[in-house]
C-alpha cells in the first residue's frame, strides 16, 4: 500500500470519529452549563467548564491516531499532517450538520 493511500486512510479515520467526538463534546458542555446554573447559589466558580472527561477524550482521540498511524506505518510528520486534515475535516462536516439541524 502506497504513503499516499495510508495517509488518505488515516485521514478518513480521523475524520470519521471527530464529528463524533465534537457531538459528545457539546453534549458534555450542555450539561456542565446545566450542573454550573443550578450551583451558581451555593459555591459560585467552583464547575469548571470544561469537564476532565473532554480532555481525556480528546488524549484518547490524538493517542488513537497515532497509534494508527504506527501500524500504517506512517512517518510522524505524516501522521501530524493527516490528524491536521483529519480533523479539519471532522469539525466542516460537524459544523454542517449542525447548521443543517437549525
Amino acid at each position: 500500500m502506497g504513503a499516499f493511500l495510508r495517509m488518505m486512510l488515516s485521514v478518513t479515520l480521523s475524520a470519521v470519529a471527530v464529528p463524533f467526538y465534537l457531538r459528545w463534546v457539546a453534549d458534555q458542555a450542555e450539561r456542565q452549563v446545566d450542573k454550573m446554573q443550578k450551583a451558581v447559589h451555593f459555591t459560585p466558580g467552583a464547575e469548571s467548564p470544561i469537564t476532565p472527561e473532554v480532555i481525556a477524550g480528546a488524549g484518547g482521540l490524538g493517542i488513537s491516531h497515532f497509534a494508527v498511524g504506527r501500524l500504517l506505518g506512517l512517518r510522524w510528520w505524516q501522521a501530524v499532517l493527516s490528524l491536521t486534515a483529519g480533523a479539519a475535516i471532522g469539525t466542516a462536516v460537524f459544523l454542517y450538520r449542525m447548521m443543517a439541524e437549525e
